[in-house]
């Protein structure tokens, strides 16, 4: 069974702070909110790049519950000195492959990731690209201060093509990838486990959902024959007849009088008049 924890979040945790330092823009913690509250007393697994003075890896630990795995990473060596009991903490760089590598090998796959560490475009991408494949199936993948992919002071600016919000926008397509016909972009890893990409102010958002090539279908029956120059019939497949057929079984009308009788008596009525 889940244990429910007390409803105070993240900005009451960050307003009532009385250990290490937290700098967080204030409309972050709507975002995380938004985000993380599923995961709360689900013991997650969590990796926050970028450890400062360790107030955020705090706050992570008593807004998750102790059964939460809470890991820090930075390249600062006296970070170090931050783990104590429910955190870890590991010296390394965020671009560094073998390191995030080993960081998966000793606690496994995270549930969520939070790159609150550079903010150089190169970094970012790097941890990303490193990170997603073992991120758990319904994990989350959040990327903060993208605000610097347009800020000369880290190389960034609107329109280029070496940002992060630029790499994000090339994600976008991926997402599409079923639907182009041309052969310009193949359907590929990327396609088949971004489920959904919440852009914000300054935060973008990576839901990882394993996915095949979305499905249409069509339920109930036509309003008019024809709709916008088509025959209504022509969207009625096999299985949408299947389904209309069933609706006209004794059981499937009983149950529609009972939770609607008041309709079920005008469907008698046109059927009589018709």
């Amino acid at each position: 069974m889940r244990l429910r924890l007390p409803t105070r979040g993240l900005r009451w945790h960050f307003d009532h702070n009385d250990g290490h330092l937290i700098d967080k823009w204030v409309h972050y913690f709507d975002v995380y909110e938004r985000h993380f509250e599923p995961f709360r007393g689900a013991k997650p697994r969590i990796l926050e790049i970028g450890v400062s003075h360790g107030g955020s890896l705090q706050m992570w630990r008593r807004y998750f519950g102790r059964g939460a795995t809470i890991v820090g990473i930075d390249i600062e060596p006296r970070v170090v000195e931050l783990a104590e009991s429910g955190i870890a903490v590991h010296v390394g760089s965020q671009s560094d492959p073998d390191f995030l590598c080993g960081l998966v090998d000793r606690y496994g796959g995270f549930d969520i990731v939070i790159d609150d560490g550079s903010h150089w475009y190169a970094d970012q991408i790097a941890s990303l690209e490193t990170l997603w494949p073992s991120l758990t199936d319904g994990g989350i993948y959040l990327v903060e201060d993208v605000h610097t992919s347009y800020m000369s002071a880290y190389q960034g600016g609107l329109n280029r093509v070496d940002t992060f919000v630029a790499e994000v926008k090339r994600r976008i397509d991926d997402l599409h990838a079923f639907w182009v016909d041309d052969g310009s972009l193949v359907v590929n890893e990327w396609t088949a486990s971004i489920g959904a990409i919440h852009i914000y102010d300054s935060i973008i958002v990576f839901d990882k959902v394993r996915r095949d090539r979305p499905v249409r279908r069509a339920s109930g029956r036509p309003a008019f024959e024809t709709l916008y120059g088509s025959p209504s019939d022509e969207m009625i497949d096999a299985e949408h007849r299947a389904q209309l057929a069933a609706l006209g079984r004794t059981m499937a009308r009983l149950r529609r009088s009972v939770r609607d009788p008041k309709g079920a008596l005008e469907r008698a009525s046109r059927r009589m008049s018709g």
